[in-house]
Parts: structure tokens; sequence; C-alpha cells
């Protein structure tokens, strides 16, 4: 096959055979002839290199975490008995997350291997193809080219930007594997562990009414937890709900979110799990790698409500322990349903995603203020992410639970069950 070049040197020798005929001039034919030549000469020379080639790519790792960097080698042995031509190497890769991949060699003699590499820069997250991988015998003038290809395609998987986030949320566990071995609270269990104050949506049968008449205030009694603890994070994946375009909309903002609490729960030996939408049956406790892998390829859905949801994490059909909702400030009756909602679970999470920083967004946006406030008043830990905003510096907000009055509830439309 020829390239471009050996394209344009056949018409340059037609059109100087053209000319010698209209001018008689015999050096030109001679020009023409010569051009010719060439061109069956390199022809012939690519058709008679070896092309048995022995390809291996190895990517390493297959994983990797966002801003982190990994690499592709690839071996190429001649297991001919003939020399190679010039080779042209092509990898496809994605352009976001290499600027290598094509590189020219010289000729391989038999017997003879050569190993290339190049980096992968992890810019963006997701699942990424490498491969098929091309490579292309060239003449030492370029005027022709042999392709061979090798279809076997290799995927490398980005995960989401994992913030670090500090300690002092008081969740429990630790580093290491097994827990601290100690008793941990819920709000349902089978053992007695201790008393707290009263949160509105509480089960009237759990409180504790010696200690109640002694403090002059409700308090309910908490149950232990089981050995190993568990928590259960919501992220909401609704298109209409969020803003932005690209890696700076509030749905990748969640997802990065989702990804570091995911992790950091993980490291403390939390079993995790990811909800996004309403289930049948409560979903498996996954490892850490799995759900990364789920957020490293998530996309928007087209749904209308998470009320549904929330239902079902109210009747206790998600889980128990710790509960951390990724969501961008809900509406009135997403935020009643809320409220309502995680009565089972000893701590609850909010990290409520101002969309309006982020760009437009359908409907009208409700007010972070009066929904943080009114969360709070149902129990819950709350902290505003806006555009700019990472977790990792937010985070330590959840660390002050500061309990607002009921009345902002009442204002929004939704009230306890």
């Amino acid at each position: 096959m020829l390239t471009d070049r050996g394209k344009g040197l056949v018409v340059a020798a037609v059109v100087l055979w053209l000319v010698s005929r209209m001018f008689g001039v015999a050096e030109v034919a001679m020009a023409a002839v010569a051009v010719l030549v060439l061109i069956v000469v390199a022809v012939v020379f690519t058709r008679l290199a070896s092309a048995r080639l022995d390809v291996h790519r190895r990517v390493h790792p297959h994983r990797l975490f966002y801003d982190a960097t990994g690499s592709v080698r690839i071996d190429l042995r001649n297991v001919g008995h003939l020399p190679t031509a010039t080779l042209q190497v092509d990898d496809r890769v994605p352009a976001t997350i290499t600027d290598g991949g094509r590189f020219i060699l010289s000729p391989l003699m038999p017997g003879r291997g050569v190993a290339v590499h190049y980096r992968l820069a992890a810019r963006q997250r997701g699942r990424f193809p490498i491969g098929p991988l091309t490579v292309s015998l060239r003449d030492p003038f370029g005027v022709a080219v042999r392709t061979l290809r090798h279809g076997s395609v290799d995927h490398v998987t980005i995960y989401p930007p994992v913030w670090h986030l500090p300690s002092g949320i008081p969740l429990g566990g630790h580093h290491g594997a097994g827990g601290d071995a100690k008793p941990r609270p819920m709000a349902a269990g089978d053992e007695f562990a201790g008393v707290r104050e009263y949160v509105r949506g509480d089960d009237l049968r759990k409180v504790h009414w010696r200690t109640t008449a002694h403090r002059g205030k409700l308090m309910v009694r908490q149950d232990e937890a089981p050995q190993q603890p568990e928590a259960t994070v919501i992220l909401d994946t609704r298109r209409d709900v969020h803003a932005g375009h690209g890696p700076t909309s509030s749905f990748e903002l969640a997802v990065a979110c989702a990804a570091s609490v995911t992790y950091h729960l993980s490291s403390r030996t939390y079993s995790v799990r990811l909800v996004t939408e309403p289930v049948r049956r409560p979903p498996p406790w996954q490892p850490w790698e799995v759900t990364l892998d789920r957020l490293a390829v998530i996309e928007p859905l087209d749904a209308e409500t998470l009320v549904p949801l929330w239902l079902q994490v109210s009747h206790g059909l998600i889980g128990n322990g710790v509960l951390v909702s990724i969501v961008p400030v809900p509406d009135a009756a997403e935020l009643g349903a809320m409220v309502r909602a995680g009565r089972g679970f000893a701590t609850r999470l909010a990290v409520l995603l101002d969309a309006g920083t982020f760009g437009r967004r359908r409907g009208a946006a409700p007010d972070p203020a009066r929904t943080t406030e009114a969360l709070r008043a149902a129990g819950w830990r709350v902290t505003v992410l806006r555009q700019g905003d990472r977790l990792d510096e937010r985070w330590r907000e959840l660390v002050v639970h500061r309990r607002a009055r009921p009345a902002p509830l009442a204002r929004t439309g939704g009230g306890p069950a």
C-alpha cells in the first residue's frame, strides 16, 4: 500500500512522462522511469520484509487513583527469518490520559526484540481502552507501507478524586483489620449500651424514663452495635438536580465526595454500601475497590425524585450504622422525607451541594441555609459545598453538631412522621 508520499510520486511520474512526450526531452522520461522504479522497489521491499512479529502489551497498574501515573510497555520481537522494515508502532490510547503511544523503530534483525514505554496520566475518571495496536512496516523513503493489526485491547480504570478526610467525626473503628473491638452505640440493636438526648423522629419506645426524669429532658436508649461497623453512602445521580459541565460540575464533585467518604470509611474497617436509587433488597457490602470502580464510570440518571429512596431508608430497608448523604440541596418534599429518614442510624452526615453556584439548574434553587437548619434540627450533621470547595477542607464542619430550632421545618412544608 502506498503512503501519501508514494501516491504523490506516482502523480509526479505520470506528469514527468507526459512532459517528456510533449517536448521530446529524454532526460525527463528517464526521471519518470526512475520514480516508478523507486515506487516498485519500495513496494517489493515492504512485501518481502519480515512481518512475523510477536507483540505483547503490559499495563501497570490497571487501576489508577486520580492524578497518579501509570505506564504501558510494548514488547516487539522479530520471529521471522528476515529483517523487518522500519517500524511505526501506534497504540490507540485516548488523548485525555497520555501524550504518547506512537514510536518509530529501526528494523529488527531475526530473533531480536525491542521494548518501548509510554506513561499514563490519570487526569479524568473513567474506564479507558488501550489498543488495538498497529505496526506499520515502511521502506526507508516512506513510499510504501504494510500495516499489521494486533487486536488485543486492555483497559485502565481511573478513580475519581479521593481526598484524605481528617479524623474527628465520631464514627468508630480505626485503621487495621477487625476494628477496635469496643461496643459502639446505635439507635437500634439487641444490647443496651447507653443513652443520648432525644431527636425528633426517634422511637418513643426507646425513651429511658429514669434518665429523662433525672436530667429533665427526653433521653433515649442506645443499643450496642455489632463488632463490624456499617455505613451507607447515598449519592444523588439525578441529571436535573445537578448543574455545570465537565470536571467542574456539581455531579463530578458529588462523585468525588462519594469516593472520598467510601475510602475513608473503609480504611476505618467499615463495611460500606453505595446507594444511588431505590432498591428491591438491601444492596450488598462491597470492598472500596469495587465501589470506586463503579464510581469511575457512573453517569447521571434521568429520575424525578429521591423520595422513594428516603422512604426505604426510613423503613429500615437500606441498613444502619452510619448514614452519609451526598445530594444537592433538596426541595421541600425531599427535605421532609430526608428529615424522617435515618432513625435507625447512629450518625447521619449530610453533604449538601449548592448546585446553583455551579451554573443554572432546572427549577427554583432551594435555600441552603434553611435546609441546613432543618436537617440539624432533626439530628443530622451538615456541611454545604459550593463550586471550588473540597470535601477534605469542609469535613471538620461535621464535627460541630449544632442543633437548630424545629421551626424552619414547618416553613418548608415537611415534618416528622
